[in-house]
């Protein structure tokens, strides 16, 4: 019988912290990135949160919403290179917005995807960090 993983084909399994303001998405990320073999080791509500998860726990990936309130995903950013020039984790901007996605590639993201796409796309992304 095949599994999920095999059928995915390999990859490596990544810790990720998963940054966005409405829980549901948060539950709804975990929930894939999970059943595609990934760790999630951290989510954070606001980008204050993001950030201190991230200089704490270096993980592999930051899948990182740009429209959050407060600390928003450009001030993390922006933030990022402070805490983690040697141990940067590969970012993963997302947004309903290409404006803001432009943003991130501006200021370091190393992969953007559009919110309103399929869940594999964001999948896909992380998996090839």
């Amino acid at each position: 019988m095949e599994t999920i993983f095999e059928s995915r084909g390999a990859h490596r399994m990544k810790q990720v912290v998963v940054a966005d303001d409405d829980d549901g998405v948060r539950a709804l990320l975990r929930l894939n990135l999970e059943l595609e073999g990934h760790q999630v080791v951290g989510e954070a509500a606001d980008g204050g949160e993001a950030l201190e998860m991230t200089c704490q726990s270096h993980p592999d990936v930051l899948v990182l919403d740009m429209m959050m309130p407060g600390t928003d995903g450009a001030d993390v950013l922006r933030a990022l290179r402070k805490c983690t020039a040697e141990s940067r984790p590969c970012v993963v901007a997302y947004s309903a917005s290409p404006t803001h996605l432009e943003l991130a590639g501006e200021l370091g993201a190393d992969r953007t995807v559009l919110k309103s796409g399929d869940m594999s796309d964001l999948l896909s992304v992380v998996a090839g960090c």
